[in-house]
């Protein structure tokens, strides 16, 4: 059979990658309005745990999350004095080569997360190319957002003669690019939602009930990825919930928006009660973080009845805070909050972020013991430089890497804004809040 658009998702090639609530959104969204259209599509995920050929099946934990398959192969040579090993995650490529053998397509889409992982999609892009000249290729995707001119450069100077194609444009104007150029050779689905279904497996579902953020704080890239903070309508997103527990027996759904709380009342507090009119028993999970401050004692208690199992609160600095998000009496208002409305400590966590320019290790230890008098479950969030954000400039000055000259230095696990990182430190901070953590847990 031949299909309209073949849609991959890249291999990883990092030091560490876990599959917490982590899916390509965005390729996945398109999939499915492409075939709203009546479009032909096949999804191949290079990522895919669940894969029946796997050598080896990765280890899965609770709420659908877990590892990926992964091989170890040789560290780039920058990153010799990184005291890590190197993988690259997905399926191998026999596997991902005996798919592709049996497959036609008119067109290839791409997508690419992260901006240091798109030695994956260069990897996909070499082997698609060569099997496939003639076939356009779209590539999509935050990387592709965020560091066009470097996907550019790779493109022009190794695939000048490819009809190659990168997309900064939203979904919409894609498509609209999409239909003169193509012709749909099905009639249109019944539904737009995400392709979840052609997946080899739905351990859970990713939801986003908006698109963007209404603030600005100087390390995140939500401002360049969606510049108008967009809410959905609620009786949609409730609708996309209902769909995928109804027909797939879906338990676990994953919220990626940046401000999911912001407006409660009148946006998320109508998808939640409609979730408990129709006595559908969820759970819950937050890992983009929620707003402390708009945790209130009655946000906390319709939160826990709709059936909430992770809650992460982004406070990201304890002193000398670089955003005003939040307070630390906010903080510990909202946790508070959290606990009363019948929260267990280990569904509660707070975001540390660390490894910022000229970062104090010793503040960010006393915050790690600040959480843990106050029985909060410390997650420590390493760094990472985003280009157009002002803390990317900043770390430009303090980086022993040329992080504005390639992508593959924005890598959180190499601390890319360290002059000169005291690995030792680093491993004992880790350490620490994993033994907090797991005291917080056991007792």
């Amino acid at each position: 059979m031949t299909y309209d658009f073949l849609l991959i998702n890249p291999w990883i090639y990092d030091f560490a990658a876990f599959d917490f609530w982590l899916r390509p959104y965005g390729l996945l969204l398109l999939g499915g309005k492409l075939r709203k259209l009546g479009y032909s599509i096949y999804y191949i995920d290079l990522l895919d745990p669940f894969h029946p050929e796997l050598p080896k099946k990765p280890k899965r934990k609770e709420f659908g999350t877990g590892h990926f398959y992964k091989e170890s192969i040789p560290k780039p040579i920058y990153f010799k004095d990184i005291p890590r090993r190197f993988y690259r995650y997905g399926l191998p490529v026999t596997i991902f080569n005996k798919i592709l053998s049996s497959l036609k397509f008119k067109a290839v889409l791409l997508t690419c997360t992260m901006t240091y992982w798109y030695p994956g999609l260069f990897v996909l892009l070499e082997i698609i190319t060569q099997k496939y000249k003639n076939t356009p290729v779209y590539i999509g995707g935050i990387y592709a957002k965020l560091c066009f001119e470097h996907l550019k450069e790779h493109v022009e100077k190794f695939y000048k003669n490819y009809p190659i194609y990168i997309i900064k444009k939203g979904a919409e104007e894609f498509l609209d690019i999409i239909k003169k150029d193509f012709l749909p050779s099905k009639e249109p689905y019944f539904q737009d939602y995400p392709i979840f279904d052609m997946q080899t497996s739905i351990p859970y579902v990713v939801i986003m009930t908006s698109y963007g953020c209404p603030f600005n704080c100087p390390y995140c890239a939500s401002k360049k990825l969606y510049p108008q903070f967009k809410p959905r309508n609620p009786e949609e997103v409730f609708q996309e919930i209902l769909f995928w527990h109804k027909n797939y027996g879906v338990v676990d759904f994953a919220f990626y928006d940046d401000a999911l709380l912001f407006n409660f009342e009148s946006h998320f507090a109508l998808i939640l009660e409609k979730i408990l009119s129709h006595k559908l028993v969820l759970r819950f999970h937050t890992p983009n973080a929620v707003h402390a401050r708009f945790i209130t004692k009655e946000v906390a208690v319709l939160l826990k009845k709709a059936g909430f199992k992770t809650i992460r609160i982004g406070l990201e600095r304890v002193e000398n805070r670089f955003d005003n998000k939040v307070s630390v009496e906010e903080f510990l208002q909202a946790v508070a909050y959290l606990k009363s409305a019948g929260f267990k400590e280990k569904e509660i966590g707070a975001y540390l972020l660390y490894g910022v320019p000229e970062e104090n290790f010793e503040e960010v230890e006393r915050a790690l013991f600040f959480l843990e008098k106050h029985r909060v479950p410390p997650y420590l969030a390493e760094f990472s430089p985003i280009p157009g954000t002002p803390f990317f400039e900043i770390a430009k000055n303090y980086s022993r890497y040329p992080i504005d000259e390639d992508p593959i230095f924005h890598n959180n696990t190499i601390f890319p804004a360290l002059k000169n990182p005291d690995w030792g430190k680093i491993e004992r901070l880790k350490a620490l809040s994993r033994k907090i953590r797991q005291n917080l847990f056991n007792s």
